[in-house]
């Protein structure tokens, strides 16, 4: 599983004050309060938002290159290329993968 909701609220502007599930942002973000939605632009946060992507997407790029592959749609199925970190031999068996590093 993939999550990009921290990183994507960074990118809007959250501050990480932690008060999402109180529905009073401070930063507008987190919020269906109208006064406080004000105070965030949409159009620089989807040009934010977009830029993470696009960064996302080429440091996913250079990984690919330096796997001497030129698509994600490479790695499906072929476990030769992928590493771990931070699994266990357990994990690493059941998995099919080696560690990174080796």
């Amino acid at each position: 599983a993939v999550t990009i909701g921290p990183a994507a609220l960074i990118a809007l502007g959250c501050r990480v004050c932690q008060q999402c599930h109180t529905g009073k942002c401070s930063w507008g973000i987190c919020t269906s309060d109208l006064k406080l939605t004000k105070r965030i632009n949409p159009e620089i946060g989807a040009r934010r938002a977009a830029n993470l992507l696009r960064g996302w997407a080429l440091e996913i790029k250079d990984m690919l290159g330096g796997m001497g592959l030129n698509a994600v749609e490479s790695l499906r199925g072929n476990r030769l290329h992928l590493r771990a970190i931070g699994l266990n031999e357990k994990e690493l068996e059941i998995l099919g993968v080696r560690m990174a590093g080796e």
